[in-house]
């Protein structure tokens, strides 16, 4: 790649420049650079070598510029605007005063139930520091965060040792359906699979599923539906009955009853990010808190 003349320029020379400008003195330029004038003289001669333009004149014993090194001047208080405002920001991030935290979620159980007081908690210690939630099928968690889409994810247990996870939850399963008679105390795989269902097309779907197959079980699925609240309102109108996490569900749910399942199906839910050095220091401090 070809550079450009100012890319081997001595910087000082262009942190210079605005002062000679002010002050009509290299020395003085020199002493409020905390440098000597030598090395100053020997940048702007550097400079003035690697560009071909003049770009001091001296006039009535003082220091001037000329009309390109008036331009190069400009360039050296935007290079000074722009170091205090990275330092500013750096400073800012080290304190975890400002930056961000992406989030991963699985879905309801998660969005809803889980993140909002943890949220809580970390914008009154941390109010500057920016947070996004993304939610993100479980099957795709792991991907985002070594994709660098999100910093941290709440997910179901992995068994993958790329990733270091913190336990934040017990989760599991239960049966929703219309309240128009009494129910077992538990429900079977056989049990539902004798009834119209509901399949759930977020985040707990490969479980239900799991939890039928291994009953040796095929639901009898009528419809599919992601939305909690669209799944609830099909049992609610007679369609079937379906299998959602507990944490998902409403805390109230009028027309319904809510069975556990017999086996259990039972899930852990965590704090998952990648193993090894925090992204950042607003992301290390909110999987401190946790």
């Amino acid at each position: 790649m070809k550079l450009h003349p100012l890319d081997t320029v001595p910087i000082i020379a262009l942190r210079a420049l605005p002062l000679i400008e002010e002050t009509g003195s290299i020395t003085r330029a020199a002493i409020a650079l905390n440098v000597s004038q030598p090395a100053i003289s020997r940048a702007i001669g550097a400079l003035e070598q690697k560009t071909g333009v003049i770009v001091t004149r001296r006039i009535g014993g003082q220091i001037r510029l000329t009309a390109e090194g008036e331009r190069l001047a400009e360039l050296g208080r935007r290079e000074a605007v722009l170091r205090q405002d990275a330092w500013e920001d750096v400073i800012g991030l080290k304190r975890k005063k400002t930056g961000a935290v992406r989030i991963g979620s699985i879905g309801a159980s998660a969005s809803t139930q889980l993140l909002p007081p943890l949220l809580s908690r970390y914008q009154k210690r941390f109010p500057d520091v920016r947070v996004a939630v993304r939610e993100i099928p479980e099957q795709e968690i792991a991907e985002a965060l070594k994709a660098g889409l999100v910093d941290v994810a709440i997910t179901l247990a992995q068994n993958d040792p790329s990733l270091e996870q913190h336990p934040l939850a017990d989760d599991y399963l239960v049966a929703f359906l219309p309240n128009n008679q009494r129910w077992p105390q538990q429900l079977s795989p056989r049990d539902i699979a004798a009834l119209p269902f509901v399949m759930t097309k977020g985040g707990s779907e490969p479980l239900v599923r799991k939890w039928f197959a291994q009953a040796g079980v095929v639901p009898d699925i009528r419809h599919e539906a992601q939305q909690i609240t669209s799944l609830l309102a099909l049992v609610q109108s007679g369609l079937g009955v379906t299998i959602i996490s507990d944490l998902a569900a409403p805390k109230s749910y009028p027309g319904l009853a809510k069975v556990p399942l017999d086996p259990p199906a039972p899930r852990e839910i965590v704090l998952a990010r990648l193993a090894g050095n925090p992204i950042s220091e607003a992301v290390s401090a909110f999987w401190d808190m946790i």
